[in-house]
Formats: C-alpha cells, sequence, structure tokens
C-alpha cells in the first residue's frame, strides 16, 4: 500500500462533503505487512475511519473480507490511488437515497498522469488509464463497465452475486475482478447507472501505461473473462472457447504477414488481441482444470422487479 497515495486519498474524502447517512469508512489492507494503519489513525477525527488487515490476502479477499463486516449497507468504493471530489459522496448517498438494493453505480473518472502516454498508444489503452464517462447525464448501464476504484453496490445484491472472485484481481494473474461481480450481478436483476456527479482522479503513473504493462494487462484481463466464462459453463463458455481459438489463429496468421503489408496500429492490435485470447483459454483451462471459486455465504437472491430507477 503506497502510504503517500493513501493519505492523499483520506485527505481528499475528508474534505469531502460528508452525507449524514456515512457510518463507517473501511480501509481493508492486505499482504505480507500492514503498514497503513498509522496513517488511518491521523483521520480519526475527521472521519469515522477504522483500518482492517487482511494478512498475505489478495485484493479480493481483502474486500471478502471487508464485506463480511457489513451487514445490509451501501458501500462506495475507492483504492487507495485517487482523489475524490468534494461531491462525489453526496452524488452516490443521493442516487441511493430510498433504496435497499436492486442497483448499482459507476462514477466519472478523470486521471492524474505523471507523464501523458504517447498519442498512438491512448487508443489502446483501458478506460482505468484514459478516464471513464459514458454520458454527460445519469444514464443506465447494460454492460459492466464500472471501474473497480470508483463504483458502488449494495452489500446483500454483491453477496448473492457470490462476492468477489479471489483467483482474480491485483497480486493474481487474472483481472476483470470487478467486471465479473458487476456482470453476475446484472444478470441477477441488478440495474446499474452511470452517475457523472461522482468524480474520482485515478493516478496513472507511467509504469501502468506502457506497451510492455498493457499487454500484460489484456492477458490477465483475458483470463478473469475465461475465469468467468468457464463458471458460466455450457454452450456459453463452448462459443467463447471455440470461438476464441478461431480469433486467436487468425490474429497470428495477420502477424506472419510482411510487415510492410500493414499497417502499424493494425499490427499492435493483433498483438494486443493474441495476448486477450491466448489470457481468454488460459482462464477456461484453470477453471477446467479444477480450480474453482472460493464459495462464500451468498445473500438468497433479491426480487428486483420492483427497483427505482433514477
Amino acid at each position: 500500500m503506497p502510504t503517500d497515495l493513501l493519505r492523499r486519498t483520506l485527505q481528499t474524502l475528508a474534505d469531502c462533503r460528508l452525507p449524514g447517512t456515512l457510518s463507517r469508512v473501511i480501509v481493508a489492507e492486505n499482504g505480507p505487512e500492514s503498514v497503513g494503519e498509522g496513517i488511518v489513525d491521523d483521520f480519526a477525527g475527521r472521519l469515522p475511519v477504522e483500518h482492517h488487515y487482511f494478512q498475505n490476502a489478495k485484493k479480493c479477499g481483502a474486500l471478502n473480507g471487508a464485506l463480511d463486516l457489513l451487514d445490509d449497507e451501501f458501500i462506495v468504493y475507492f483504492d487507495d490511488d485517487v482523489r475524490v471530489h468534494k461531491g462525489t459522496l453526496m452524488a452516490y448517498a443521493k442516487a441511493a437515497e430510498g433504496m435497499s438494493g436492486g442497483s448499482f453505480f459507476g462514477g466519472h473518472c478523470k486521471v492524474d498522469y505523471d507523464e501523458r502516454p504517447a498519442e498512438w498508444l491512448m487508443k489502446f489503452l483501458p478506460d482505468a488509464a484514459l478516464g471513464w464517462a459514458p454520458s454527460e447525464s445519469v444514464c443506465e448501464l447494460t454492460e459492466s463497465r464500472a471501474l473497480g476504484f470508483n463504483w458502488a453496490a449494495f452489500a446483500n445484491d454483491l453477496r448473492a452475486a457470490g462476492g468477489y472472485d479471489e483467483r482474480c484481481g491485483p497480486g493474481t494473474s487474472a483481472n476483470s475482478d470487478e467486471t465479473n461481480v458487476q456482470e453476475t450481478m446484472l444478470r441477477n436483476g441488478v440495474k446499474a447507472y452511470f452517475l457523472p456527479d461522482a468524480i474520482v482522479w485515478h493516478y496513472v503513473p507511467p509504469q501502468r501505461c506502457s506497451v510492455e504493462w498493457l499487454l500484460d494487462y489484456k492477458r490477465k484481463d483475458g483470463k478473469g473473462k475465461g475465469i468467468a466464462a468457464a463458471d458460466r459453463g455450457g454452450l456459453f463458455c463452448l462459443k467463447q472457447r471455440y470461438g476464441s481459438w478461431a480469433k486467436l489463429q487468425l490474429c497470428k496468421l495477420a502477424l506472419l504477414l510482411p510487415s510492410s503489408l500493414l499497417k502499424s496500429d493494425f499490427v499492435f492490435h493483433c498483438k494486443i488481441k493474441v495476448e486477450r485470447l491466448e489470457g481468454k483459454l488460459e482462464g477456461i483451462s484453470l477453471v477446467k482444470s479444477g480450480v474453482a471459486k472460493v464459495q462464500r455465504a451468498q445473500a438468497s437472491k433479491p426480487s428486483y422487479e420492483a427497483a427505482k430507477s433514477i
């Protein structure tokens, strides 16, 4: 946990307009050694903050551990490398007012660069390294696009989706951890919304927007998607497996053509696709080999027929 970034995140939280419904700020720390408790203590007079250390857990293990501390609360998630806008907590509180479940929310994400990436690379970077705002106003989301460092959901909806998959996320060889749980919630009937006034700035250092990082990110992203596809099983997984294999062969064939015949952007696009598709097949194979999701106590699937729209 980078302590300077954690302090910055807590400082911007403390500077926010705080909703009257805010009951707890949980700093869930994971890793071989706890380093954040002293920083958290510095903010005890300004925030209802508490520090919980999950030794040797990966990020998703810590998120599940924090979820176990809660009842049926509405949870807003931030990473320790964001700056939070003063109105962000109020935007989430307003969106969730009167609800007890049935919706999750993604906030507006901007970026803080040390060095802006090369222009040619920008078109290939994921939303986490570019920023994300699909609309200028509140809108419903039909896909799991909320970014994990700025989103919110109800605890019981997360439990009904099985919580976070500890085979994925930072500390593993697969990404798509928040994406996968959001997809499960959408299949469960939970609605998703984008909140343009729930703003954070995500710190993106040069090493998290480089060519090497991007190729590794795409493989991990594909692996997480493959894990989710294999968990669903049946015809869906079959289509994902053989469709990915066929696309992979086409991309590899394209890369065998003389480079003089291809545009450089197309070549790099094919390299990205190869990483992602190989990753997806690895994820499917991982599950097929018997590496199953850790089963957690799940809340019963709620009925969302009367879920409030915003």
